[in-house]
């Protein structure tokens, strides 16, 4: 196939079941050359795995079909939501699903520094999770490329 919008879009719809199957999807942002920029939504865009998605999967599936492809980047728009209470409150319902089975539970304790040079979460984790330093590793990630602030500090309550 010859690399068009309409083309790209045709080869993306093909693997489009499989995000939206994870609760994800992608868009087409632009074709610059021979340089496919393409956008994560959904859980997709905030998964562990997304560059491994990009990678693997959409950029082999998009240059198996369309071979003047040189590269498929991902586009990481204009940084994340704004931060506030309602925003971290959906990160941490991403991970409220897996703590519940795992005995654990995570509560937003403090918020404070918006708009300011280096903002800070406070969270609060319980349970028998709690002592796990890979959950919360996990949910730093999450949270930090969900919002992608530079200055953004993520605190444990009690620790």
């Amino acid at each position: 196939l010859d690399l068009t919008e309409d083309n790209v879009e045709r080869v993306l719809d093909q693997m489009r079941p499989y995000l939206i199957s994870d609760g994800g999807n992608v868009k087409l942002v632009e074709i610059d050359g021979g340089v496919v920029r393409l956008k994560l939504e959904g859980a997709c865009g905030t998964c562990p795995s997304s560059t491994m998605t990009m990678k693997m999967g959409l950029e082999r599936g998009l240059r198996e079909k369309i071979p003047e492809i040189i590269d498929v980047v991902q586009d990481m728009g204009e940084g994340g939501p704004e931060l506030s209470p309602e925003a971290v409150e959906t990160v941490l319902e991403t991970v409220r699903p897996f703590l519940k089975v795992a005995g654990g539970a995570i509560e937003l304790f403090d918020l404070r520094g918006i708009g300011g040079m280096q903002p800070v979460i406070v969270l609060k984790m319980t349970g028998t999770s709690a002592a796990l330093r890979s959950v919360k590793n996990e949910i730093m990630q999450r949270i930090q490329r969900n919002f992608m602030l530079p200055g953004l500090r993520i605190e444990w309550e009690g620790e």
